[in-house]
């Protein structure tokens, strides 16, 4: 098995407008933390794949996403199958327009061909632990759902790592997926990654600059930091108390990876398939009957496999999409190469609330779980 890593700096060089809340339309003052995106080229045989990481609330929902996947994979010498773009979905992060949109896609593809052209052997790790960054969102409040601290509520609290080794042991990257809305610092108008950012700066503190940090999102639409719970509302961090759940997050990091749970992914295979979902929606006048999104799965080897879907998924539909390949295993991540509507599971459509406005009818994590290639 042979691997390829590169990141870049992905902070707009222009003004332009941010994106993470419907009532924010300006610009952005200042930058807090950098936005970065990361590249892991993953070659096993004449089989290669592409995972990339992004600073990003999302990639844009348009024509331009089938395009940007050809080309990378080209640059990588892989099926667009095989290729996984996941956004880590900070609001703090820009609004992915068209001038920042072309600019943006022309740094990953130089990010992507350094990672191809540079690619040296290893060994891929896996471990799971658990995390206590996730609070739930929704709140039955006066017979509605509304965004409110709910500690009782459903919570993806995993930890999941993907780790790279070079020939000698030594650690060259950490990939760590947990599933939660980075919305720490609000509203305000400074660029941030958010808590990503933060793990990152606490990570490569602890372990130097030789070994990279990858951050990647989970099914985490309903789920805020905990730190952020005031009572029965939400408050926004200040930018320099981040720190604060970066360094929680790299202790969660360090106990799974001094623990007993690592192991060595073996057989690798890379097997990718992206197959399409047209999820019905409730009749509507001079609107469409349905909504087109992507089921993504890339098999790392027989037991372990990566499940994307372009939307912004609630915690219940990620678990029972995952529960798909059981009794293998898998690690879900939203918001990966695109993120089209909020996707919730029937259970939480009957409740309603914000995040069930799409008005998909019932059944629709059905139709992801059967869309997953086993």
């Amino acid at each position: 098995m042979r691997f390829g890593l590169a990141h870049c700096e992905i902070v707009p060089p222009f003004s332009t407008t941010m994106r993470g809340y419907s009532a924010r339309k300006d610009r952005f003052d200042g930058v807090n933390d950098p936005l970065t995106f990361t590249a892991i080229v993953l070659e096993v045989g004449e089989r290669r794949a592409l995972l990339g990481a992004a600073d990003l609330c999302g990639l844009p929902d348009d024509e331009s996403i089938p395009g940007l996947l050809a080309r990378l994979g080209e640059a990588v010498g892989c099926p667009p199958d095989n290729v996984m773009l996941n956004s880590s979905h900070t609001h703090g992060g820009p609004l992915v327009a068209e001038r920042y949109r072309d600019w943006l896609y022309e740094r990953i593809l130089e990010t992507v061909h350094k990672a191809a052209d540079n690619m040296s052997e290893g060994t891929l790790w896996y471990a799971e632990g658990k995390t206590r960054l996730p609070m739930n969102r929704r709140l039955d409040r006066d017979d509605q759902v509304v965004n409110a601290p709910n500690p009782e509520g459903e919570i993806d609290d995993r930890m999941q790592l993907l780790v790279l080794r070079k020939p000698d042991g030594e650690v060259a990257a950490v990939c760590m997926k947990v599933s939660c809305h980075p919305v720490a610092t609000g509203a305000q108008h400074l660029l941030t990654a958010d808590y990503p950012g933060a793990w990152r700066a606490a990570f490569s503190k602890a372990f130097g600059p030789q070994v990279l940090p990858i951050f990647l999102q989970g099914a985490g639409a309903d789920a805020r930091p905990r730190h952020v719970a005031d009572g029965d509302s939400w408050r926004s961090m200040k930018h320099a108390e981040l720190p604060t759940i970066g360094d929680e997050l790299l202790a969660e990091t360090l106990a799974i990876l001094t623990g007993t749970g690592l192991r060595p992914l073996e057989g690798l295979t890379l097997k990718g398939k992206i197959n399409p979902v047209k999820a019905p929606k409730e009749a509507k006048e001079d609107a469409p009957d349905y909504m087109e999104f992507h089921v993504q799965t890339l098999w790392l080897n027989s037991e372990l496999a990566l499940i994307g879907l372009d939307s912004e998924p609630l915690c219940g539909l990620g678990k029972i999409v995952e529960a798909a390949v059981a009794p293998k295993q898998a690690m879900f991540l939203g918001y990966t190469n695109g993120s089209r509507a909020y996707t919730p599971d029937t259970q939480e459509m009957k409740r309603g609330g914000y995040e069930t406005g799409g008005h998909f009818l019932p059944g629709l994590e059905d139709l992801f779980a059967q869309a997953v290639a086993l």
